[in-house]
């Protein structure tokens, strides 16, 4: 099924590519991305009941590997606070339990997981020069879980074991072991180029929705790819396990400008986020 729902993809856009100025490896990337996500789709159907549970089993095999931030509850509370915000705007906010952590890890990162679990590392806060551009990154994790980001990697984490539909309805807790591990790893090497525009738009949505500035997500970006040269080598790893970074911030601009999407009074929140963050201890050398 997934052979033939790519061919047809990769034929259709390659007859697209003709009129257009899309490169041939984005055509593959898309077209790849779209025959995966559509086998999977048809292929295995998952509850959000099983997305919960995979999510917290995930969620244990996280604070196995990063110790949740504690030191600071006021920046823990900051940190929740905005998240269940932009939360409350959230697509599938009835379904799914979003909670927001903060992790001690030496990685400027965040990601989400199924379930609704968004983690964000102690490291990130500190590259970050305002709410917004925190409110857009949490936001820009709402945004995996909104467009089923999550339960795809359930359903690659099902084929890759060749874990046959309503497997999980077994209660079996190895079984969910074995998957939520095989999640994570998919979660930390990052989404495709798609899925990350597709949290982009989603992202800055929310995040303008509670009237933060729009610049918020593409501001950080772009003070990571001057950071690591455009060229991260695995230490900046909201950049690494982001693809096509530099593309995106032309691409979220554009729709931003597109779509209007500017608040009457925008928020940075600059002094603020500034103070919250002071807490914690300087940033750690990067060897580039």
């Amino acid at each position: 099924m997934k052979n033939t729902l790519l061919t047809s993809f990769l034929a259709s856009a390659l007859l697209l590519s003709s009129c257009s100025q899309i490169s041939k490896e984005e055509i593959v990337d898309r077209a790849t991305n779209a025959a995966i996500r559509g086998a999977i789709t048809l292929v295995i159907p998952i509850t959000p009941q099983q997305e919960a549970q995979i999510g917290e089993a995930t969620k244990a095999q996280i604070f196995q590997q990063m110790k949740p931030y504690t030191a600071t509850p006021a920046l823990v509370s900051y940190v929740q606070g905005i998240g269940n915000r932009l939360a409350q705007r959230a697509k599938r906010r009835s379904e799914v339990n979003y909670q927001f952590y903060l992790v001690e890890s030496p990685d400027v990162n965040a990601f989400a997981i199924p379930g609704g679990g968004v983690f964000v590392t102690t490291e990130a806060l500190k590259y970050m020069r305002n709410e917004a551009e925190l409110a857009a990154v949490i936001g820009h994790e709402i945004g995996h879980v909104d467009e089923n980001h999550g339960t795809e990697s359930i359903k690659r984490a099902m084929l890759l074991q060749n874990v046959a539909e309503g497997a999980l309805s077994t209660n079996d807790p190895q079984l969910v072991k074995l998957l939520a591990s095989i999640v994570l790893d998919l979660t930390l090497k990052g989404f495709s180029r798609e899925q990350e525009r597709e949290a982009d738009r989603v992202g800055v949505e929310l995040a303008v929705a509670q009237s933060y500035a729009p610049s918020g997500l593409t501001g950080f970006l772009n003070t990571l790819l001057q950071l690591s040269g455009g060229d991260p080598d695995g230490l900046w790893a909201f950049v690494a396990t982001h693809p096509g970074s530099a593309e995106r911030i032309g691409l979220l601009n554009t729709y931003i400008r597109e779509k209007g999407l500017q608040p009457a009074n925008p928020v940075l929140n600059e002094a603020q986020y500034l103070r919250q963050i002071a807490v914690l201890p300087p940033k750690l050398k990067k060897n580039k």
